[in-house]
């Protein structure tokens, strides 16, 4: 008997090997070549191979320092501790509560005590599964911690119901901002679980205060008086009632002697509101005895963070934010959400928040800086210095009730003096000489901090120019002083540190005519009454206005008897004139101006708070200007098409030393094709490709403002340093370019040559979403430790980038927001750190922000690409975007011509783009020289170790593609012979049919 043919199972195998055909073939040759770059990154795949020639020429151009992987991540881990117990904060510390006793048994509380903030979320974030705990740092100083507590917080149960809540990583939606919750498990809980364990470790109930944030999403700060919807229906950043009810629950236990001290711990690169440290402000009396800021503690901070509860160190960290008792109190919270134009829709564009136009760049979307010059410290301080003076409308200004903690503020256990403060002058720079004396009994560092005023005058007031009351110049650490122990320390302030930028008189940067005065202080409200008191004020003479006396000896009196308009009007970097660039962004000067804006000002203070949102709208110059293209190819023939593809021997490894204008570039990017520029320039998320014509190897580029991490991709991570906002807190150049060598290191032995950072946007507010990224609220600190940390980086070839260049400081609306600013608030506070970290740091190339200045896309912001960057700091390197894969407002054509070199893109959107225009030797020219930079920053790092001029590259099929392809084929083979066997089969039927 015949056996009976299976037609339907060779029609099933046949339908199914053919549907895997078919998907097979689509994701490897539709989708795939469109995340060519993705996947190639992912998986560490190469495309070329390295052809040796025969070369004597030693070419291990950056050697590692470290003689193994175990020595180097053994020290970055002793590192980190370092950097997190230089950079605490001790805010508060009644009743001698810390350091902790030899032996100390303590509970700790809240959620955040067992599940750390180590970072922020997003590109930025890092892996911490192996990271210690708060638990085994201080059980690593003999202090003995509450099992029974720690192990109800860490359970299964409890966390599952009570872990802080965050939004979707990079949400990039408005809704986002909050999502944000605190989520403390409730003191009823704590309390009926826990109670029977609190006697015996009742040494001190630590309470950890977390708060995350992150890429994507701003925290919400509730009704902000803007009248928008996302600024959520809470506070994040003040206590919970939750937490407030644990705090109470441990006062009661403490007044019943269960606790003999209550310690707070502000894990947060976002400023909590500390009101509940003070009763008077609150209402509550909590019995807290001992504050301590230890910000994103980073992969082994917690062990620096149980020294400085042991007193195994000595606190000598200083705020790097000014900490309100209500944020709201900050000028700048007002207008930090964004918020649509009141007429979008008469223009067609998206008016639903959360639609989040990416591809367009929300062009629907502003925010307004209407705060000026006027960010934390600097509006704080000079209002009050307004109010005791009886100047500027101040009005009832209590700073006392205002402000919790200034900036650089920052405790000790022990104490310090000043003697001998003296300045000199010479002819570029001011030299501050103090002796600083360890007069308690604790060995201890002190940050030395030095701060000026600039005379506030009637030509200021003439021509719209602010003036804070003081501005910090100078720093420096001591090093561990021995009780008794003193040391010289001499600060040196360039004079241009004075200057002040004049957008509407002279259009440069002027040092006015009057007194200036330069003082030593313990953080900026020190610095001010130091100087009121130069100046003759006392708390008595100002009915109490002041409210402290200053010490006079510590202030010094310099007179510049002219207006100098001249001096400061020229680039020290370049030799280029200095004048507006970034008037296009001024809402009050720009021709499609989308309505007048009232700039705050001391000379009014009452009368230019701000008090709510502009109603701000748009109109048809303003729409045009907006649009995602604006080149109209009219420039195509205005230069002769450049040389592509000639014949010839050059490689990049031939240019190794050679300067950027050599003419040796021009015959070697003569070799180069139009396709490889187009790819070079278009798919650089997180890599430079492979340029076979000239054997320029791949690089592998990388996120890291915490340490090297590949979050994002899947690669290899290393340290995760903590928060920079901690960095920034140590006020130690020498320990954080210690840091940036070992990031560097770091890249060099994981085969990395870029690094997506430092972070340098600034601290606006508490409430943006990666303030964790950034340094702090002040430009200059940001600055010197920025650039700091970028020699280290560097040291090792590796090119920083430094992100996000410019004004992106705010996560809501982030893509293409129109951002409004005046050109003394750009220049003074948003640029300084950038001006800083190429200038004195070096720093190669820059990533650009999602939003616009104005209307204009950073990177397609010429003035700010090309005339700023390189014109003014003379940047060397290359600028590349922010992540484009989709986003056709980040137009390949315009940002070429204005200075952008690379595209952080996965996808070929903007290859497709930019082969429209082969025959346009405009566009053409503009991409030779965006290849230019990109091979000059390339050739001077450490990818190119190991090649030398004799080598050859040859391009390879990546191994995934080889795979890919063989499945394709497997697959269709085996849907042939299914098909083979199904005809078979159904021949077969046929025939038993007939018979």
């Amino acid at each position: 008997m015949q056996k009976k043919p299976k037609v339907g199972l060779w029609s099933g195998l046949t339908a199914v090997s053919a549907v895997l055909t078919a998907a097979a073939m689509v994701a490897t040759f539709v989708v795939a070549p469109m995340y060519e770059t993705t996947i190639n990154v992912a998986t560490n795949a190469s495309t070329y191979r390295i052809i040796k020639g025969e070369t004597e020429e030693d070419t291990n151009y950056f050697t590692r320092s470290f003689a193994s992987d175990e020595e180097r991540e053994s020290y970055e881990e002793e590192l980190c501790a370092t950097v997190e117990s230089e950079g605490a904060a001790l805010l508060k510390n009644d009743n001698a509560a810390l350091p902790l006793a030899s032996g100390a048994k303590v509970s700790l509380f809240a959620r955040g005590s067992v599940d750390l903030m180590y970072g922020g979320t997003g590109s930025g974030a890092v892996d911490t599964s192996s990271a210690p705990t708060l638990k085994d740092a201080l059980e690593a100083q003999g202090i003995t911690v509450n099992q029974t507590l720690w192990d109800w917080y860490s359970s299964e149960d409890i966390s599952s119901k009570y872990s802080r809540k965050t939004p979707e990583s990079i949400a990039d939606k408005l809704e986002a901002n909050s999502q944000y919750g605190v989520n403390e498990a409730p003191w009823s809980e704590v309390e009926s679980a826990n109670s029977s364990s609190f006697a015996e470790y009742g040494d001190a109930a630590i309470v950890v205060l977390s708060r995350s944030g992150g890429e994507g999403a701003d925290l919400p700060s509730g009704d902000n008086g803007s009248g928008v919807d996302w600024t959520g229906d809470t506070n994040y950043l003040e206590l919970s009632q939750e937490e407030k009810d644990l705090l109470a629950g441990l006062k009661a236990l403490k007044d019943a002697g269960t606790f003999k001290s209550i310690i707070v711990l502000l894990n947060t690169s976002n400023a909590l509101e500390l009101n509940f440290l003070n009763p008077e402000i609150c209402g509550v009396d909590y019995g807290i005895d001992s504050c301590m800021w230890i910000g994103d503690v980073g992969q082994t901070g917690a062990n620096g963070v149980g020294m400085l509860l042991a007193g195994a160190v000595n606190p000598s960290g200083s705020l790097v934010d000014t900490y309100w008792y209500d944020n709201l109190a900050n000028p700048a919270v007002t207008n930090f959400y964004s918020r649509p134009y009141s007429n979008s829709a008469d223009y067609g564009f998206a008016d639903n928040a959360n639609d989040n136009d990416n591809d367009n760049g929300n062009q629907n979307f502003y925010v307004v800086y209407q705060e000026g010059i006027y960010l934390g410290y600097r509006y704080a301080e000079t209002r009050y210095e307004d109010y005791v003076m009886g100047t500027g409308n101040a009005g009832t200004f209590n700073y006392g009730s205002t402000v919790a903690y200034p900036f650089g503020y920052g405790d000790s256990y022990t104490t310090f003096a000043y003697s001998n403060y003296s300045v000199t002058e010479d002819a570029d720079a001011f030299t501050v000489n103090v002796t600083v004396t360890n007069t308690g009994s604790v060995a201890g560092k002190k940050t030395v901090q030095v701060y000026f005023q600039s005379p506030y005058t009637d030509y200021d007031k003439q021509n719209g120019i602010e003036k804070a009351s003081v501005e910090l110049c100078g720093f420096e650490k001591t090093a561990i002083l021995e009780p008794g122990a003193s040391e010289n320390v001499s600060i040196t302030v360039d004079k241009s540190e004075l200057r002040t930028y004049d957008s509407n008189g002279a259009k440069t940067y002027i040092l006015d005519a009057g007194d200036y005065y330069f003082t030593v202080a313990d953080g900026s409200h020190e610095a001010v009454n130091n100087i009121l008191a130069a100046k003759g004020y006392t708390p008595e003479t100002t009915e109490n206005r002041m409210d402290a006396a200053g010490d006079a000896t510590l202030a010094y009196k310099w007179n510049n008897a002219a207006l100098d308009t001249t001096t400061f009007a020229t680039s020290e970097a370049t030799g280029n004139a200095i004048t507006n660039l970034f008037d296009d962004a001024d809402p009050n000067k720009v021709s499609y101006s989308p309505g007048t804006v009232t700039w705050l000002s001391r000379s009014d203070w009452t009368a230019t708070y701000p008090t709510g949102t502009f109603d701000l709208a748009l109109n048809d110059e303003l729409a045009a200007a907006l649009e995602n293209t604006q080149y109209d190819g009219t420039e195509a023939d205005s230069v002769e098409m450049p040389t592509l593809g000639a014949d010839g021997d050059l490689t990049l490894a031939s240019m190794i030393g050679a300067d950027y204008d050599d003419p040796q570039w021009e015959t070697l990017l003569d070799q180069v094709t139009f396709d490889e520029m187009n790819l070079l320039i278009t798919q650089g998320f997180h890599n430079t490709k492979a340029v076979a014509s000239i054997g320029k190897t791949a690089t592998k580029d990388e996120n890291g403002p915490q340490g090297l991490t590949a979050a994002l991709t899947g690669g290899a991570s290393a340290m995760c340093y903590t928060s920079e906002d901690v960095m920034a807190a140590t006020f130690n150049r020498d320990l954080i370019n210690e840091v940036g060598r070992c990031i560097g290191e770091d890249c060099l032995a994981t085969g990395y040559s870029g690094l997506y950072g430092p972070g340098i946007n600034m601290h606006r507010t508490p409430y943006s979403g990666r303030n964790f990224e950034y340094y702090a609220e002040d430009p200059f600190i940001a600055g010197e430790i920025c650039a700091s940390e970028v020699q280290g980086i560097q040291s090792m070839g590796v090119y920083v980038y430094l992100k996000h260049v410019a004004l992106n400081d705010s996560e809501s609306s982030r893509m293409g927001v129109n951002t409004w600013l005046n050109e003394q608030t750009a220049r003074e506070i948003y640029l300084e750190v950038a001006d800083k970290a190429v200038v004195d740091g070096g720093a190669w190339s820059t990533m650009s922000g999602f939003n616009r200045w104005g209307a204009k896309w950073c990177g397609k912001y010429e003035n700010l690409q090309t005339d700023y960057l390189r014109g003014e700091l003379g940047m060397r390197g290359m600028s590349i975007t922010d992540y484009s894969g989709g986003s056709h407002y980040m137009d390949a054509c315009d940002a070429l011509i204005a200075g952008t070199e690379i595209w952080d893109s996965p996808t070929p959107l903007h290859t497709e783009i930019l082969a429209n225009y082969e025959d346009d030797a405009y566009i053409v020219t503009q991409m030779r020289e965006a290849t230019h930079k990109i091979l000059y920053t390339v050739v001077n790092s450490n990818a190119m170790n190991g090649w030398s001029s004799a080598d050859r590259l040859e391009v390879i099929t990546p191994w995934w593609q080889l795979a890919a392809w063989t499945l394709c084929g497997v697959l269709a083979v085996l849907t042939v012979l299914c098909v083979v066997m199904l005809v078979k089969a159904v021949k077969k039927k046929k025939a038993m049919k007939a018979e």
